[in-house]
């Protein structure tokens, strides 16, 4: 293969093994210049050097693949730019959220009760009619979702706050998720019923402290979660007001378990 470099040469020029270079060529990242038809072996151009530093130096950036895929495509410095920005901000939003999960788990160790606050409350709450907007949405997508779904329910002439039902058992993968909005003549029923009740206040992102108080509850109450639970967005994004203000009850149907 004349003017080319066999794969482990061109691996051991550009600093990327040949497992990768070979996951880049089945991807499409960064395909070899040929392909001997027989014997399978790739070969390599020295002018592909630029492409290869470029993933390489993306990747210990932890650039996605697809955002690389498109630089290279592009080889538009406004192209680059966008991405990259767009992945700076991604990067700024991990690194809050680590130093969020950091302060947390400090403060959950220094002081182990603060694990289940007791704010519970059992109350009967009655059937709820409501316009409802559901869709398959995995967790990571639950706020995405919940705001496209509350934007279309603008128009609704509501009686209450809106809120969000999710399945009583949590999963890893995409769950039916439903945005609601109560209002008299909405064509859904959510039912009432015996509720157990936790009023949280603060940030969506700290809520698991209310869903930790809700199971430390119910633990030992011959109880048991009866069905969907629901979120109840009492003062959220649309009111003005800051995070840490926020009012959400989060609500646990109950039933008593079979002895």
């Amino acid at each position: 293969m004349d003017g080319l470099l066999p794969i482990g040469a061109f691996s051991r020029a550009t600093l990327i093994s040949a497992n990768t270079l070979r996951a880049y060529h089945e991807s499409g990242l960064l395909e070899p210049a040929v392909v001997d038809p027989r014997t399978g072996y790739r070969g390599y151009r020295v002018a592909q050097f630029g492409d290869a530093a470029v993933i390489r130096h993306l990747r210990e950036l932890d650039v996605p693949l697809a955002a690389i895929r498109e630089i290279l495509a592009a080889r538009d410095p406004e192209v680059t730019r966008r991405l990259l920005a767009e992945h700076r901000d991604r990067t700024l939003e991990r690194a809050a959220h680590l130093e969020r999960v950091l302060r947390t788990t400090g403060e959950l160790l220094d002081a182990p009760e603060m694990v289940t606050p007791a704010a519970v409350i059992e109350r009967v709450l009655p059937p709820v009619r409501a316009f409802t907007i559901t869709r398959e949405v995995a967790e990571h997508d639950f706020a995405g979702f919940l705001g496209e779904a509350f934007r279309q329910l603008t128009a609704v002439a509501a009686v209450g706050p809106p809120g969000a039902v999710f399945p009583a058992e949590y999963r890893d993968e995409p769950v039916p998720v439903t945005a609601y909005m109560p209002a008299d003549d909405g064509p859904t029923l959510l039912p009432g019923g015996r509720f157990a009740v936790f009023e949280f206040t603060g940030p969506y992102r700290e809520m698991t402290i209310g869903y930790r108080s809700l199971g430390a509850w119910l633990a030992g109450t011959g109880m048991a979660i009866a069905g969907p639970v629901r979120e109840s967005y009492l003062i959220g994004p649309g009111d003005g007001v800051p995070e840490d203000r926020y009012r959400t009850d989060i609500c646990w149907p109950l039933h008593l378990t079979e002895k």
